[in-house]
C-alpha cells in the first residue's frame, strides 16, 4: 500500500512532457479535495471539490459522493457549489446527510436523502447552526450556535431621530478576547449546545445561561458534541468561566439529550477535547495535553474509564502530536490520526496500548498556498477516506478499504497534463550542533544541472507547525520563475518529537527565535555545496513565525540578496497584547508580562535588531490579520526607512492571517517574486 501511494506522485519527477510551466491564472483552473466523510458501513464517501472562481474570486466547493466497489469508486455530483454547503455528517442509516447552507438569509440546517439527492431546510430561525452530529437513532441532530446579545451601548446617548445619518455604533469592550482572526469581531452572547428533531423540526436548546449572563458549569464550548452511544447524553468540551487568561484550559462534559446540569467528566489543568464514549459506553477517549510553560504543547490520545480512574496516555510511546481519532467498531482500539515528520499517518492502537499499526500511510496537505500538512480523513466500516499526497498537483480522493487501495479521485488529471513541473527532492543536513534537520526542494520547470539558479530559502510559519512534499501554488509560482525553492522543519517543528518541537524553549536551552536560524543557514549552506546553486544569488522569506524567522536573520547576516517577511511578529510587546492568541503569547512564548520582563520581550523582538538590516525587505500583511496584527509591519517598515534601507510594503484590504482571497494570494506571491527579481544578479 505504501509503494502504491508513493507511485501515485509523492516526491517524484514527472513523466509527462507538458506546455508551460504553472502561471498565476492557474489557481483558477485547478481543484482540491480538501473534505471527506465516509458513510458509516463504507459503502460510500461524499468529499468535496473545492475550486477558486475567477468571477467572484472567492472559494467555492461542490459536495460529490463515491460508491465504493469492487472494481473501483463511481462518483457523481451530489450537492453543487450554488449551494454553499459545508460540514456535511452522515446518518446512522447511511442514506442521509446533513449539512449546513443558507437559506432565509441565515446558515441552517438541511437534510438529504442522497439516492434522492434533493436537500430540505431543516431549520428555518435565527440560530447559525455549526458542528452537527446525528443521535444514534438518526431521530435529532445535535449543534452549536451562538446566542447573540444586544450589543452595549453608552448611556444618556439621545434617540437617534428617524432617517437620520449617524456614525456607527462604538463597539464597546469588556471580555478578554473580542476580535479573532478567523471571524473577525466578536459579536456579544454565548455559544450553547442545541438539537433539533427530525419529525417535527423542534429545536431544544440544552445548555442555559444564569441570571449574570454566564452559561451554566461551562462557559466557550469548544467545536461540537458526541452522542452517547445509548443516545441519552452528549459529550463535549468547554472552558470554565474566568480562564481566559489560560490558553487552551478546556475541560469534557456530559449533559443530558433533554439538556439539564452539565456533569464535569475531567479536570485535568490542560485542555481535554473531542471527547468520545466507546461503542460500550464504558470507556471515555479524548485528545488532551496538560499545561506547560514550555513552547509547545503536544497533543496526545487519552483514555481512562467513563465511571472514573486514572487518565492513561495511549501515545505516549509514539512521541507524536494527534490531530483526531475514532473508535473501532468492536471497541478494542481507536483509528487516530497524527503527525510525522512532515506527514499526517493514520494508525490502530490497542485500548491496553502497545505499538501503533500503519492504517493509512500518508494524508495529504490541502493547505494549497503553502505545503503544510493537515488534510482531511474518515473512516466508515473498514473504508478510509482521505486526501492524497502529490507533488506535482492539490489534493485528490483517495480511499483504501480492508487494507488495500480501492482508487483516486483526481479532478486534476486534465490540468496536470498541460503543465510542465519541476521535480522536489528531499533533503537532509546537520545543524552545527549536529541534529538531522529535513527539507525539500522544488526545481524549476526544464532544470539543467548545468545552469546556476538562485536559492530561495522560504521558511514555515507557527512555529510549532511543520511542511511537508506537497504541492503549493506559492512554491510552483516562485519556481516557474526561475528559483529553486528550499523548505524544512527546522527545530520547533512538529512530527518529530516533543523534545524537537521544544529544542526552542528555554527548559530545553532553546530560544525563539534561534537555534531554528542555524538550522536554516546550514540548510542553505548544504544547498549551496551543489554545482548549480548560484550563491550570488541567495533569498530569503516566510509568513508569520517565517516572518519572525526571516526579520531575524536579516538583522544577523547580510548574505542574502532581498527578504520578504510576510505577516511578521517584530515587537513580543505588541503581539502579546494585540493578537488575538494573547494567552498563549504570554502563557507559553513570552512568559510574563511586558511591563514586568522588558528586557526579556525586546531581546526576543526582531525590532530589536533592525539597526543591523543592510538587506532590501518586502513586507506584506492583511489589514484584517488579528493573529499578527499590522502594526507590527508598519513600525518595522517605516524604521527601515528612517535607516535608508529599500523597503516596500504591501497592504492587503480586508485580508487576514489567511492572506485572504484567491488574488490577494497570488498578489503576495508575485509581490515577492518581483521583489526577488530586482536585487537577483545576472
Amino acid at each position: 500500500m505504501k509503494s502504491a501511494l508513493f507511485a501515485a506522485g509523492l516526491l517524484a519527477a514527472t513523466a509527462a512532457i507538458a506546455a508551460t510551466p504553472v502561471e498565476p491564472a492557474d489557481l483558477y483552473r485547478i481543484s482540491m479535495t480538501d473534505a471527506v466523510a465516509v458513510s458509516p458501513d463504507g459503502g460510500q464517501v461524499a468529499f468535496t471539490r473545492m475550486q477558486f472562481d475567477i468571477q467572484t474570486d472567492r472559494r467555492t466547493a461542490e459536495w460529490w459522493v463515491a460508491g465504493v466497489g469492487k472494481q473501483g469508486l463511481a462518483k457523481r455530483l451530489l450537492i453543487p457549489a450554488q449551494a454553499a454547503a459545508g460540514g456535511l455528517v452522515w446518518a446512522p442509516d447511511g442514506r442521509r446527510v446533513a449539512y449546513v447552507a443558507p437559506w432565509l438569509g441565515r446558515p441552517q440546517i438541511w437534510v438529504m436523502d442522497v439516492a434522492e439527492g434533493i436537500g430540505r431546510p431543516l431549520t428555518s430561525g435565527t440560530l447559525a447552526p455549526r458542528n452537527l452530529a446525528w443521535s444514534p437513532d438518526g431521530s435529532r441532530i445535535a449543534f452549536t450556535a451562538r446566542v447573540e446579545t444586544p450589543p452595549p451601548r453608552i448611556d444618556g446617548m439621545p434617540e437617534k431621530p428617524a432617517g437620520a445619518s449617524w456614525a456607527p455604533e462604538p463597539r464597546v469592550i469588556s471580555d478578554w478576547q473580542w476580535r479573532t482572526n478567523d471571524g473577525g469581531w466578536i459579536r456579544p452572547g454565548t455559544d450553547h449546545l442545541f438539537s433539533v428533531t427530525l419529525a417535527q423540526a423542534a429545536v431544544t436548546q440544552l445548555t442555559t445561561t444564569d441570571t449574570n449572563g454566564q452559561q451554566t458549569a461551562t462557559d466557550r464550548i469548544e467545536s461540537g458534541a458526541r452522542w452517547a452511544p445509548d443516545g441519552q447524553s452528549l459529550i463535549y468540551a468547554a472552558a470554565r468561566p474566568g480562564n481566559e487568561r489560560q490558553a487552551d484550559e478546556t475541560d469534557l462534559y456530559r449533559i443530558p439529550a433533554g439538556g439539564g446540569t452539565p456533569e464535569r467528566l475531567t479536570a485535568i489543568d490542560g485542555s481535554e477535547r473531542g471527547g468520545q464514549l466507546s461503542p460500550d459506553g464504558r470507556l471515555l477517549a479524548w485528545i488532551g495535553c496538560p499545561r506547560t510553560t514550555k513552547f509547545y504543547c503536544q497533543s496526545g490520545l487519552w483514555l481512562r474509564p467513563l465511571a472514573g480512574g486514572a487518565p492513561v496516555q495511549l501515545s505516549a510511546g509514539l512521541d507524536r502530536p494527534v490531530s483526531d481519532f475514532r473508535w473501532a467498531g468492536d471497541g478494542k482500539s481507536l483509528i487516530f490520526q497524527y503527525f510525522d515528520a512532515g506527514f499526517v499517518r493514520v494508525g490502530s492502537i490497542s485500548t491496553s496500548g502497545g505499538p501503533v499499526k500503519p492504517v493509512v500511510p500518508a494524508v495529504g496537505g490541502t493547505r494549497l498556498y503553502l505545503p503544510s500538512s493537515g488534510g482531511s480523513w474518515d473512516m466508515g466500516g473498514d473504508t478510509h477516506a482521505f486526501t492524497t499526497v502529490a507533488a506535482d498537483r492539490p489534493a485528490a480522493l483517495g480511499v483504501m478499504k480492508a487494507g488495500k487501495l480501492v482508487g483516486t479521485i483526481d479532478f486534476n488529471e486534465k490540468w496536470r497534463e498541460t503543465k510542465q513541473i519541476g521535480t522536489m527532492e528531499r533533503l537532509t543536513w546537520k545543524a552545527p550542533d549536529g541534529l538531522t534537520i529535513e527539507g525539500w526542494l522544488q526545481y524549476p520547470p526544464g532544470f539543467d544541472p548545468a545552469k546556476k539558479y538562485p536559492v530561495a530559502l522560504e521558511i514555515h510559519g507557527g512555529p510549532n507547525t511543520d511542511y511537508g512534499p506537497y504541492f503549493s501554488i506559492t512554491h510552483q509560482l516562485y519556481a516557474a520563475a526561475g528559483y529553486v525553492v528550499l523548505w524544512s522543519n527546522p527545530r520547533g517543528s512538529i512530527g518529530y518529537g516533543e523534545k524537537f518541537a521544544n529544542a526552542i524553549s528555554p527548559e530545553y536551552g532553546g530560544a525563539y527565535p534561534g537555534p531554528d536560524h542555524d538550522d536554516l543557514m546550514a540548510g542553505m549552506d548544504e544547498v549551496l555545496k551543489r554545482p548549480w546553486a548560484d550563491a550570488r544569488n541567495q533569498f530569503i522569506g516566510g509568513g508569520s513565525g517565517g516572518g519572525v524567522l526571516t526579520t531575524y536573520a536579516i538583522g544577523k547576516t547580510d548574505r542574502f540578496n532581498a527578504a520578504a517577511a510576510l505577516r511578521p511578529v517584530t515587537d513580543w510587546s505588541i503581539q502579546a497584547l494585540t493578537s488575538d492568541i494573547s494567552a498563549v503569547t504570554l502563557s507559553n512564548w513570552v512568559v510574563g508580562n511586558p511591563w514586568d520582563n522588558r528586557d526579556l520581550y525586546w531581546r526576543r523582538s526582531t525590532f530589536s535588531l533592525v539597526g543591523q538590516v543592510k538587506t532590501p525587505t518586502l513586507l506584506i500583511t492583511g489589514e484584517a490579520d488579528f493573529r499578527t496584527p499590522i502594526a507590527q509591519t508598519e513600525a518595522y517598515y517605516q524604521a527601515l526607512k528612517v535607516r535608508g534601507i529599500d523597503a516596500m510594503m504591501v497592504r492587503l484590504p480586508e485580508a487576514n492571517h489567511g492572506m485572504g482571497r484567491p488574488s490577494q494570494w497570488l498578489q503576495s506571491n508575485l509581490a515577492v517574486i518581483n521583489w526577488y527579481n530586482r536585487y537577483r544578479k545576472q
